[in-house]
Parts: C-alpha cells; sequence; structure tokens
C-alpha cells in the first residue's frame, strides 16, 4: 500500500515536470517562430519586396505581423500538444527509471534489515542462527551486533553455570542441615517430659525455632530445586475451591487461634486450573499465610475468585493496613523482609509462590486494594 502511494506520487510530480517542460517549449518555439518572421518582414520591407502601399503604411516587421493577426504567442496551441507529448513521454521514463533505482535500493535495504532483525530474534529464542555477512553500509553494524551477541551468550552460560552451582550448593547445604535439625527435633520430643514451670518457656523457644529452622530448610530446598529445573509438575484439572478449602485447612490451627476469619465470593459458577497440585498449594499456602501474618486478631481475609475465557483469577486481600510503597517493588526478592514482616518470616515464602505460579505460566502480582489492605492477583493463563 505504502509502495502504491509513492509510486502515484511519483507518477503525478513527473507528469507535472513534463506538461510543465511542455508549456515552457511550446512557448519558446512560438515566440522563436514570432521572432523569425518579424525578421523576414522586416528584410521584405527594406529591400522593397512588398507592394508600394504597404512600406508607405509600414516601417517594421513587427508592425506588418499585427496587421495580419500574428502575435508572439499566436502558436503556442499549435506547438503545446507536440511538446507537451513529448515531454511528458520523455520525463516519465525517467521518472520510471528513477524510481525503479529507488525501489530496488529499498528492497536491498528492508531486505538488510529484516535479515539482521530475524537473526537478533533467533539469538532471543536461543536459536543458532547464521549472521549473512555482506560489505555494504550496514558492515559495521553488523560487526558491532556479532561482537554484542557473542559476548551476551558468553556472559549468559557463565551465568546459568554460575546459577546452577550457588542451586547445588543450597541444596547440599539445605540437606546438611536436615540431619542436626532432625536429632535436634527428637531431643525436644525427649525433653518435653521432664518440663518444669522454669524450663517450660525456654522449651516452647527452642521448639519454635527448631521449627523456623525446619520450614527455612525446606524453603530452600524447594527453590534449589525449582533453580536447577529439577522439578517436573505434573499438570491436572484443580477446581479453585478445593484449592482454598486444602490451603485454608493447613493454617486452620493458625488462623483459628488469633480468630482470623476467610470470607470467598466466587464470581463465576465454575473456576478452574490446571496444574500440579502439590506445587499449586504450596505456593497458595505461602500467599495466604503472608495475608494471616498481617491481619490483626479478630480480622477476616477476603478471597475472590474468576474465570473468563483468558485466564482463571485469584485475588487475596488481608486485613492489614497494606504493603509500603518502599516495599512492594522487592516483595519477591528472595530473603526480603519488609515493614512489619514478623520475626520468624525468612523471606522465602513469596519468592518460592512466584517461581512456582511462573513454571505453570501463572503470574502473581502484589497492590494495594482502594480499601487501603494488602492484596495478591494470581492469574492462570490458559
Amino acid at each position: 500500500m505504502r509502495t502504491g502511494r509513492k509510486a502515484v506520487g511519483h507518477f503525478l510530480f513527473w507528469l507535472l515536470l513534463g506538461v510543465a517542460a511542455g508549456v515552457f517549449l511550446a512557448a519558446v518555439l512560438s515566440y522563436h517562430e514570432y521572432q523569425t518572421m518579424e525578421k523576414i518582414a522586416g528584410t521584405a520591407i527594406k529591400t522593397g519586396s512588398l507592394a508600394r502601399g504597404l512600406k508607405e503604411r509600414l516601417s517594421v516587421g513587427s508592425e506588418f505581423l499585427e496587421a495580419y493577426g500574428y502575435r508572439p504567442m499566436g502558436s503556442f496551441g499549435d506547438y503545446f500538444p507536440f511538446t507537451a507529448g513529448i515531454s511528458v513521454l520523455l520525463f516519465l521514463i525517467a521518472g520510471l527509471g528513477g524510481f525503479w533505482g529507488q525501489y530496488r535500493e529499498e528492497m536491498r535495504i528492508k531486505g538488510r534489515i529484516l535479515g539482521l532483525t530475524e537473526y537478533l530474534r533467533a539469538v532471543n529464542l536461543g536459536e543458532g542462527a547464521a549472521l549473512n555477512r555482506c560489505e555494504d553500509e550496514f558492515s559495521h553494524l553488523e560487526d558491532e551486533m556479532y561482537k554484542t551477541v557473542m559476548e551476551l551468550w558468553s556472559t549468559r552460560e557463565a551465568a546459568v553455570k554460575n546459577h546452577e552451582v550457588l542451586a547445588e550448593r543450597i541444596a547440599d547445604i539445605a540437606h546438611q542441615l536436615k540431619t542436626p535439625l532432625t536429632s535436634m527435633s527428637l531431643m525436644t520430643e525427649l525433653l518435653e517430659e521432664y518440663q518444669t514451670d522454669e524450663t517450660e518457656e525456654y522449651y516452647s523457644r527452642l521448639s519454635r525455632q527448631i521449627e523456623r529452622l525446619r520450614n527455612l530448610v525446606a524453603g530452600l530446598l524447594a527453590l534449589a530445586k525449582l533453580d536447577s529445573h529439577g522439578i517436573v509438575f505434573h499438570r491436572e484439572r484443580l477446581a479453585v475451591p478445593d484449592l482454598l478449602e486444602s490451603v485454608s485447612e493447613l493454617l486452620g490451627d493458625m488462623m483459628a487461634e488469633r480468630q482470623i476469619s476467610l470470607v470467598e465470593e466466587a464470581c463465576s459458577s465454575e473456576c478452574v486450573l490446571y496444574g500440579d497440585r502439590q506445587w499449586t498449594e504450596e505456593a497458595l499456602l505461602n500467599i495466604l499465610k503472608n495475608c494471616v501474618e498481617h491481619t490483626p486478631d479478630g480480622g477476616r481475609i477476603r478471597v475472590t475468585y474468576s474465570q473468563n475465557p483468558i485466564y482463571t483469577e485469584l485475588r487475596m486481600e488481608d486485613g492489614g493496613g497494606g504493603f509500603a510503597k518502599k516495599d512492594l517493588p522487592h516483595l519477591f526478592e528472595r530473603f526480603y523482609r519488609g515493614e512489619g514482616a514478623a520475626k520468624d518470616h525468612a523471606g522465602i515464602g513469596l519468592a518460592l509462590a512466584k517461581s512456582v505460579l511462573e513454571r505453570q505460566n501463572g503470574y502473581l502480582y502484589a497492590e494495594n486494594t482502594a480499601d487501603g489492605h494488602a492484596g495478591f492477583r494470581i492469574r492462570w493463563y490458559r
């Protein structure tokens, strides 16, 4: 469409130039004819070739020509069709040649740009694309692109390798911690029957710290498995109400102790998603636990879910005072603890939830609701 408009524009431009040239040539030829006739008539008058009566009345050739109706542009109409036709034809031929040369050059440049774009797209997709080298005005750009791509590939490979090594180290450390934690748990169970009033508080603190370490080790192991892609997700059809029921049962004692209620609202008759039940429940458990921790005693957590042809959405809104603005960009970073975080909060629950959901074509967002509470929005795209 754009090429067609350019072709029409070129045609009209050269057509107008041809017509203008035809007008100019017709005017020049007509005036030249008049000048020639004037000289002939003037010579005839001077040499006496004309009749005596005319010679007495006319002194110059121009007067003679005017007496018989000749004007400087009198022959313009006779010359114009011929000069305009020749000029238009010549100018259109020249314009066609120029347009064809410009069109071929534009196609060549577009082809080069398209080739470089496809090369970058293939690189972004991780495909091994070859760069067709040519000696033209794009040669320097090609060289710089090739150098940059090679450097990025090298950096990426080094980063992936370092990431894998880090995941392996984290997994090794977590596994090594499991043994002493198991021993400590067994010893605390043995000490439980020997408690006195003086040692009961210390025993309770020790049990909570051991449980905290156990949760931390479990989270580190899960993150290490996700980073090393050692987890295979089994997709199955999951009903959102069933998932929420399972998760709320796991936190039932914690919510009952603080008298926190869970209010569910369904915006559609059926709300399902496809994912791994165990890992999806783990992600939702971490999110709901965060909501419980930031909801005051006697408060409530509002959960709404809906479904449309594009995605299934689940929203959780706690009863607290919302996220601090400075915390919102960092909530899903590992080991980040924002304002109001619980003392035993390690900062890996939300990071783990985000990783699990994104590996299952889901997305997790954090926001402050219109009521000033903290909210999480989860979308599973079909």
